[in-house]
């Protein structure tokens, strides 16, 4: 009986992340993730599935419709193609019920029992699994980041490419978040402009600082929550070149820089500060804060950009509103945005009106009427949820939601 309990926990334990649903859509061309200079090492943004169990990196985005499970020898996250009723051999003489594994039944002298008063709440994050050997580079660069004072030379650019390395990972990921002084050290260089005149080598602090946040934020639950501990005093402080509190000067940044060296660089960096906005607001409170700080009329102001420089950007801009306000599929609270009636696209048209809040109907529409050859561009979805929270009521596009809001 021993041995099949722990047969049984070590199966339970692989099949407690695994998630079957309906039949993937076919494989598209995405974008690739680089993380180093060797282009060996870059991987596609969207996760391409086989037929055999392939690891899934922190930073891919996986399309529906996949047999996903947690390897429980290696943590890591597997994926491939799912195949309806096909059968797991390792459940071959255990109890399954509704897809999971289950124990068998006990007598009376082993019922649970009772929580005792006082007892530790359940963690739902859980323990993060630590490396064998932490980083010295890693260490090295959180320590020069906390200090505040960075020297203008290349040590600091060698910095951030160790922490832009390590940052996805959730253990690095959440190191960060816990060191206060390197997290604040990073939004202030994230908002203030990098000089067009150093960065014309390299990429910029500003847009370096950025791809930081936005990987140590990124499907890591455990820094989100260290960040919105410490965000109170975080957004309260002032950067030294800025004349706002960080809070509002986050908001500000938002706004595409016309600083940079090139209409693709701005592109780029409003892609990576959108993705670092998207981290933040899933914490309810910093949601709420952002929501009354303006953030909707800022990233208006993106989708109402001309060119197609910018499509990535809006797509990010486009990609925060559904998760976090309009799909509930993918976790948004529904009835906190839309907050204003809808403008009229007469008003839209105007200079005083273009990027008001109530104006993103009209500029959705716009893009999606631009789109209309692209099948499933996520301006679609965007539009007709957004239509459906108008009205107050929920809606289910047809077809598959998340294969259409990624295609462009």
């Amino acid at each position: 009986m021993p041995g099949f309990r722990s047969r049984a926990a070590a199966v339970f334990g692989l099949l407690a992340a695994t998630v079957i649903s309906a039949a993937p859509s076919g494989a598209h061309v995405s974008e690739l993730i680089c993380h180093t200079s060797n282009s060996s090492d870059c991987y596609p943004r969207v996760f391409v599935p086989t037929h055999e169990f392939q690891i899934v990196h922190d930073d891919q985005e996986l399309p529906p419709g996949l047999h996903v499970r947690i390897n429980i020898d290696t943590q890591k996250k597997e994926a491939k193609i799912n195949v309806p009723g096909e059968q797991d051999a390792s459940l071959n003489g255990l109890l399954v019920q509704d897809g999971a594994v289950v124990a068998a039944p006990l007598g009376n002298e082993h019922a649970a029992l009772p929580i005792p008063k006082g007892a530790p709440t359940y963690d739902a994050v859980g323990k993060v699994k630590e490396p064998e050997r932490e980083s010295e580079s890693f260490v090295a660069a959180l320590t020069m980041l906390s200090s505040g004072a960075l020297p203008e030379d290349h040590v600091v650019d060698e910095s951030l490419d160790h922490l832009e390395e390590l940052a996805h990972d959730i253990y690095y990921g959440l190191k960060l978040a816990e060191t206060t002084d390197a997290l604040r050290t990073l939004l202030c260089l994230m908002v203030v402009p990098s000089d067009p005149a150093n960065a014309a080598s390299s990429t910029p602090r500003d847009h370096r600082a950025a791809s930081i946040l936005a990987g140590a934020l990124s499907n890591n639950a455990a820094a989100l929550s260290k960040v919105a501990d410490a965000w109170a005093a975080l957004a309260a402080s002032k950067c030294s070149s800025t004349k706002v509190p960080l809070g509002q000067a986050l908001m500000t940044t938002l706004t595409p820089a016309k600083t940079v060296i090139s209409l693709k660089e701005s592109a780029s960096l409003a892609k990576a500060k959108i993705s670092v906005i998207n981290g933040l607001v899933k914490n309810a409170d910093i949601r709420l804060e952002f929501l009354n700080g303006g953030m909707m009329d800022r990233l208006l102001e993106m989708l109402a950009l001309e060119g197609k420089e910018w499509a990535g950007a809006q797509r990010k801009a486009g990609e925060l509103v559904l998760d976090n306000f309009l799909d509930e599929d993918m976790g948004a609270k529904l009835g906190q945005w839309p907050r204003v009636p809808r403008l009229s696209d007469v008003q839209c048209r105007t200079d005083d009106f273009a990027t008001a809040e109530g104006c993103w109907d009209y500029h959705v529409e716009k893009i999606m009427r631009a789109n209309k050859a692209a099948q499933g561009h996520w301006s679609t979805v965007l539009h007709e949820k957004l239509a459906a929270a108008r009205a107050g009521q929920s809606v289910s596009v047809d077809g598959d939601d998340d294969a259409r809001r990624h295609e462009l």
